[in-house]
């Protein structure tokens, strides 16, 4: 895994912090989840997206390597 690339993610990501984003992530077998919501915090290994589910909000959180190996997608993403 190279750092220029995980360097490359998180540039992207601070670009995008507070945009409507659509995120498909995977869980193995079980298949995955897509869900709508907004790049909310980013953090130095990791960032987070607020989801609003039912009526509640919702902070999922992900590290800049699921993206790298694209068990996260997240759709705009250049």
């Amino acid at each position: 895994m190279s750092n220029n690339n995980l360097e490359a993610i998180k540039t992207t990501m601070q670009g995008r912090k507070g945009l409507h984003v659509t995120l498909k992530a995977r869980n193995g077998r079980r298949g995955g989840y897509e869900r709508d919501g907004i790049i909310d915090g980013l953090y130095p290994e990791v960032f987070t997206v607020l989801v609003r589910e039912n009526g509640h909000n919702r902070r999922y959180c992900f590290s800049y390597s699921e993206v790298l190996t694209r068990h996260v997608e997240i759709d705009p993403f250049p």
